[in-house]
């Protein structure tokens, strides 16, 4: 199945796929990076973790990972199907000389990308498999073979296309965006020289009201929660025999999408 990620990346750095082969995340850094968005709200450290599993989150946390030319903030905050609405706010976390946002939601099917360069917008996309939400910009090169239908939809035994469906799947061409610029995709399975995101480090916070005062209970129930530290952990070459995307197949009521494209099940 589909990976669910919502990532904004924040890329200084000449190759940033060659950077991210052994990250170390500044936890300090981090927070400076995360308490941008908050104003005068208390971030506090709440457990180290990776940025496959922060990226999956949908808790009330922040997650973010600095990696000196490079940062990345996970939240709730940037999942939308219109990312050029969140031209204004990226500015104002952290001038960059290239900004990238990523989004897919297989529970609506939704795939959306975007970047901008040294503040300007160059290219976003947002859709589902029928609808397409925003388009703005040229296309990339690598978003050709999509649009001339080398990646089809795929649907199961006895569901007829949709006529009005796009010729690839929103979230595929999203994830090959991540994959152009970043060098590695959420949903397996990745090809040789992909990065695994289950070991790209990052840093959950919680969100305090502004009164908030830190205490040593804090440092050591962030000690205590972090989760083995990902160069611990099982390399990608684990099996994990899950589809690219499920096929389209027939299922109970769930609305347009998940009818025709079997997602949300």
């Amino acid at each position: 199945m589909s990976a669910r990620a919502v990532t904004l990346w924040f890329i200084d750095s000449d190759n940033p796929v060659a950077e991210l082969a052994s990250p170390t995340n500044d936890v300090v850094a981090a927070q400076k990076l995360a308490e941008a968005i908050y104003g005068d709200r208390v971030l506090v450290p709440f457990a180290d973790t990776d940025l496959a599993t922060a990226a999956a989150a949908q808790d009330a946390h922040v997650y973010a990972g600095w990696y000196g030319r490079l940062a990345v903030i996970t939240c709730s905050l940037f999942a939308t199907t219109q990312p050029s609405t969140l031209t204004r706010t990226i500015a104002s976390i952290r001038p960059s000389s290239a900004a990238t946002v990523l989004y897919t939601d297989p529970e609506t099917a939704t795939g959306t990308f975007a970047r901008w360069e040294h503040g300007e917008l160059r290219r976003s996309f947002g859709a589902d498999p029928v609808t397409i939400f925003e388009d703005c910009g040229l296309p990339y090169p690598f978003e050709r073979e999509f649009w001339a239908g080398e990646h089809p939809l795929r649907y199961a035994p006895g569901v007829a296309p949709e006529p009005l469906a796009l010729p690839f799947h929103p979230q595929h061409l999203a994830e090959q965006a991540n994959r152009q610029w970043l060098g590695f995709r959420f949903t397996r399975p990745r090809i040789e020289g992909d990065h695994d995101p289950a070991r790209i480090p990052v840093t959950a916070f919680a969100i305090h009201p502004a009164d908030y005062v830190p205490g040593e209970s804090d440092w050591q129930d962030y000690r205590s929660r972090s989760q083995v530290p990902v160069e611990h952990r099982p390399s990608d070459d684990t099996p994990n025999p899950a589809p690219e995307h499920e096929p389209v197949r027939p299922t109970r009521q769930r609305g347009r999408i998940a009818r025709y494209f079997g997602f949300g099940n």
